[in-house]
């Protein structure tokens, strides 16, 4: 189970697993986005691959338009994977 969550003010709450049959839905929450975003990933159990490509896409079009991506409160196991794909050094993630 995946829920995703945008609100006004740019911030994006993840919850569950977001994996390929996710992807889709992250991915067109995220191209809505138009501004910094800050993603809280405190309910984010698992990443796949297709949930780091989404996040990649993401990344490249706020950032190609001056704008951050950050991540909060990510749980160890979702750090564990941007640290293994050598992420965490591209991305804000605390």
């Amino acid at each position: 189970m995946f829920e995703i969550q945008a609100d006004p003010d740019g911030r994006v709450h993840l919850k569950g697993r977001l994996d390929a049959a996710a992807a889709d839905q992250a991915q067109q929450v995220f191209r809505g986005m138009n501004g910094p975003v800050i993603v809280e990933c405190s309910g984010l159990d698992y990443i796949s691959s297709a949930g780091i490509s989404v996040i990649m896409e993401a990344y490249k079009r706020l950032s190609s338009a001056g704008h951050s991506l950050r991540f909060e409160l990510v749980t160890p196991r979702v750090k564990n994977v941007f640290v293994y794909a050598g992420l965490d050094r591209l991305l804000g993630i605390t």
